[in-house]
Formats: structure tokens, sequence, C-alpha cells
């Protein structure tokens, strides 16, 4: 082997799926705006656009229930599912009331994609000028770095076009409605507004438009995303360190991006409601009592399945909401030990009633064996004649 070279050898392709396709697909399903499809920026996970979209179309949140409505469905805006867990929503130990604003805020949340867009621009003409500076970096650098980030906003755009929200609609679209999610411990997130704000914020998912064209834009992602892998699986480990420095730095960027644009993406979300109310939440009986105060003690109870069916729970609903100031826990316990004393007083009652009717039937049968016959009586004998 004294002949023969050793070195050191990196995948440089695989950096392509450090963060993992999990990433790209929840990005993909939060209905990016323009700017972001247009930012310089390499997909994270380029392997996720060969499969079938169905994924996108079919997901779905955690489940939500309407008091008004009495209905239970799945959360199908994934943007705003992303939103509750990006931001702690429904961390443990609080309850929150959200409002659908009136006016929406955009401007500041455009004016933020658009700088980040901007920068990334900035970044990737840099990762160009570093690469044509260099002596050693060859084509497959230059390649590599401009294929990978056209094809991946050509990507972005193309699906932005294909798929979009959902129409809602609803009955009486002016009414008053609202929705909550339970947690999974102690705590719930309350959405309120119009009921085709809420039908909009719930039901909104993505759905491909109709058409010939439509297919022909999805198989032509799906192909054109496999020749680009294999072209950057292909070319990239055989081009020199400083081709493999360059397309580090630009996936790098890629990574970076499907991790900030989420988070700037949620924000842009949440920005759009109105924090109404927040209250603490130590135990899950005070998220009971939260949403029996906020909604009224009515049929809608047992249609979410929200308490237990028994004697106690029955009698602390009512309680609770008769008097909103006292302590819901304490409330229970009150409850409770009402309930013992009066199974109590139920049990003693029952034995003082059995030994009463015991006494009586003892009673009534001494009294019949004191009004029986001593003797027998001699029955007549006839006689022949």
């Amino acid at each position: 082997m004294s002949g023969q070279q050793c070195g050191w050898k990196f995948d440089v392709s695989s950096f392509m799926v450090l963060v993992g396709e999990s990433e790209e697909f929840n990005y993909r399903l939060m209905q990016r705006s323009l700017a972001e499809c247009l930012t310089a920026a390499p997909v994270a996970g380029l392997q996720s656009y060969i499969r079938c979209n169905f994924a996108l179309l079919e997901a779905t949140g955690p489940s939500y229930f309407s008091p008004r409505g009495c209905t239970t469905a799945p959360l199908r805006n994934m943007r705003l599912a992303y939103s509750i867990s990006r931001h702690k929503l429904l961390r443990d130990g609080t309850c929150r009331v959200y409002q659908v604003s009136a006016t929406k805020k955009f401007k500041n949340t455009l004016q933020s994609l658009s700088i980040v867009a901007g920068i990334s621009w900035t970044l990737f003409f840099g990762i160009l000028g570093f690469a044509l500076t260099m002596r050693d970096t060859s084509w497959i650098g230059l390649s590599a770095s401009v294929t990978l980030t056209t094809w991946s906003m050509i990507l972005r755009t193309t699906e932005r076009y294909c798929l979009q929200p959902t129409v809602s609609k609803a009955f009486d679209p002016d009414q008053h409605d609202a929705i909550y999610i339970l947690g999974r411990r102690n705590s719930c997130f309350v959405l309120e507004g119009s009921r085709i704000d809420v039908a909009n914020w719930t039901g909104q998912g993505l759905e491909q438009r109709s058409g010939d064209f439509i297919e022909i834009l999805f198989i032509a992602m799906r192909i054109g995303s496999l020749l680009v892998l294999l072209y950057m699986l292909i070319v990239v480990p055989n081009g020199t360190t400083w081709d493999q420095v360059a397309f580090i730095m630009l996936n790098t960027m890629g990574q970076l991006n499907v991790m900030l644009g989420p988070k700037m993406n949620a924000k842009s979300c949440i920005s759009e409601l109105s924090l109404v109310k927040e209250e603490d939440a130590p135990t899950r009986t005070h998220v009971y009592a939260f949403l029996l105060r906020r909604f009224g003690n009515g049929d809608w109870v047992q249609r979410a399945d929200l308490l237990p069916q028994t004697e106690v729970w029955d009698n602390w609903r009512h309680a609770i909401t008769l008097n909103r100031s006292i302590d819901p826990k304490e409330q229970y316990s009150m409850c409770l030990k009402a309930g013992s004393l009066r199974k109590l007083i139920i049990e003693r009652a029952s034995e003082k009633d059995s030994e009463v009717e015991v006494k009586e039937r003892a009673d009534i049968m001494g009294g019949a064996q004191a009004e029986k016959p001593q003797g027998k009586e001699k029955l007549p004998v006839s006689r022949e004649l």
C-alpha cells in the first residue's frame, strides 16, 4: 500500500438530509407565502418531493370540539396546529382564549419574510462568488449550487400554485362560534369568532387544483426531483474539496431555512389572533371548570364526554357554574364530602328500615301463633242405621 494514497472520505450528499424530510414535510403543510417560496435556499428534504402528495392532502392535527354545534372533528389547518405546538399554547397549566382578529396583521410579517428572502439571496451570491474566486473550485461546485437552488424555488412555487387552501362554508356565517382543544393533561386552547372565521381556521386544509395540467406538473416535479437528487449524489462526491465546501455552505443555508421559516410562519399565524383571556390551570379539574364557566352547563358536556358520569361530578358541574369565585378543587371536595355523607345517611336509614321490618314481621308471626287453637277438634262419627 506504499504507492497508494489513503485518506478520509466524507459523503457530502448525505448532508442534504441532515435535518430530515419530516421538517421539510411540516414546512410544506404550512401554506408558504410567495416570499418563502422564492427564498434562495435549497429544500432540506429533496427526497420528500419524489413521493405522492396524498399525505399533504390528508394531514390532520389534534381533535377539537364545538360546544355550540356539539361536534368533534380533526384540525385540518396544519398551519394553526404547528403554530399551537411551536408557541406552546397547550403547555400544561394554562388555559388560553383567542379571538380571530378583525384586522389581520400582514404588514410586519411580509416585511420580515421579504428581509429574510433578501438575506438568502445575498448569501447565495456570496457562495457563488466564493466558488468563483477559489482556484480549486471546478464546474461541479457551481453547477450543484445553481441547480439545487433553482430547482428548489421551482418546486416551492409550483406546489404553491397546485395546492390551494380549501374554501369553507358555514350556515349563518356571522353568528358567534367557538371551539376548544384539550391538551395532554391540564391545558386547553379556545378559539372564538364568527362561524365562517372558525370554519376557516379549523377546516382550511390543502386541496389540489383540478385539471390534467396540474397532474402533469406533479409528475414533472417528481421526475425532476429524482433526477436532481441523482445528479447531486453522483457529481458532488467527485468534486474538489472547495466544491464540497461550497455545497456544504449552501446546504447549511437550507437547514437554517427549514428551521427559521416555520418559526416565522407560525409567528405570522398567531399574530392574526388576539389573546382574550389567559388563566392558570393547576389541575385537570380547573380546566373543566374553565370550560364550563366559559360555555355554560349544557348538553354539550355529555356530548363531549367531558366529565365522568358520576353523581359527584354531576353535582360539581352544577355548583361550579353557579359559584364562579370558588376554587374548582375545593368545590369538588365539598361535593365529595356531601356525597359521602348522603350515602352514609341512606345506608343508616336503610339499616333502620330493615330493623323495623324485621320487628314487624316478628310481631305478626307472634300474634298468629297466639290465635292458633291448642287442641285438635273431634270430627263427628257417622253411624249407620
